[in-house]
């Protein structure tokens, strides 16, 4: 999806997948209850296998990459910035396959999905956790401003 109107995608799928339903810790839907009501779940799971390609949902610059949890480097996410759209995605639990300072299309792939067997032995379904922000910095529900089908472009360049 084109949405600065220069040619090329800036909104992408990050899987083909569908969403995490329920399961032994909750739902994967934007919105759904976290720690017994006292917060709501800021984005989206997309079932992805350990090992499956992850692309940008976004396209931009890779701003950060990080650990999703304080105290542990082994799940980490990719954060990308696009200053003319000014959408904001967070990719948690990914591999990654890019540098911060690297510019990537949405579509491109930015690493690959983690297994969360380890931090979550209670059977959480394996997943990619994209949050998305838009122009205002409102948290935005990916299901809706994504397409329903990832695009798949090129590869990140540096």
């Amino acid at each position: 999806m084109d949405v600065d109107g220069d040619g090329r995608y800036d909104l992408a799928r990050p899987v083909a997948n569908a969403v995490r339903g329920v399961d032994a810790y909750g739902s994967g839907a934007f919105g759904a209850s976290r720690d017994g009501g006292r917060r709501a779940h800021r984005g989206v799971d997309f079932v992805a296998s350990p090992g499956e390609q992850i692309r940008a949902p976004i396209g931009g610059v890779v701003t950060r990459i990080g650990a999703a949890y304080s105290g542990g480097n082994s799940l980490q996410y990719v954060e990308i910035a696009n200053s003319v759209t000014r959408y904001k995605a967070r990719v948690l639990y990914v591999g990654p396959a890019v540098e911060p300072g690297w510019t990537v299309a949405a579509g491109d792939v930015i690493g690959r999905a983690q297994d969360l067997a380890e931090r979550y032995p209670a059977g959480m379904t394996n997943h990619v956790h994209v949050e998305l922000t838009g122009g205002q910095g409102g948290r935005l529900n990916p299901l809706v401003v994504l397409p329903a089908r990832p695009a798949v472009m090129r590869g990140p360049t540096a």
